[in-house]
């Protein structure tokens, strides 16, 4: 079972979101700035880049595609006794937006309602999950993963969980 990385001072961000009317595009943007800050200078295709702060669980990030346009990054925190939740970053570099695409935990809530989403809550939930990811971003910078502590782990991939 993995961690839950929902906890109530996301929900306290995002009411605070919708009070200010911040919008989807503003999360992107935001969100692009700050990934740009977190992650290491380069990242290289299917290789897991790790970072580690004293008393903190490592951080991974393995960029699973990259275009000319487009990345695909996946996150995750990893614990002591197991890893987070991954979530599925999609940069778009031409426009300099950041959007999580896929958050394990969301996306069973979601699942649960099958074939009765509707367009505004499909809507709703990109909102919530970038308003996630801004929190989650903000934390991560705040705990100190920026900076010059990456490191390349060597182990493939197939040999442990993302």
């Amino acid at each position: 079972m993995s961690k839950s990385i929902l906890n109530s001072r996301y929900w306290r961000h995002q009411i605070w979101a919708h009070k200010h009317h911040i919008s989807l595009q503003d999360w992107h943007e935001d969100n692009f700035s700050l990934l740009m800050r977190l992650l290491p200078p380069r990242l290289h295709v299917g290789l897991r880049h790790q970072v580690r702060v004293d008393g903190q669980p490592i951080l991974q990030v393995v960029q699973t595609e990259a275009f000319k346009y487009t990345s695909e990054l996946n996150f995750c925190l990893l614990f002591e006794d197991e890893p987070s939740d991954n979530l599925l970053v999609r940069v778009y570099h031409d426009v300099n937006l950041a959007e999580l695409w896929q958050a394990h935990q969301f996306d069973r809530s979601f699942q649960q309602l099958g074939g009765r989403a509707d367009c505004g809550l499909k809507a709703r939930r990109r909102y919530s999950l970038n308003c996630f990811f801004n929190k989650w971003l903000r934390h991560l910078l705040k705990k100190g993963y920026a900076g010059s502590g990456w490191y390349v782990q060597n182990k493939p991939i197939a040999e442990t969980q993302f």
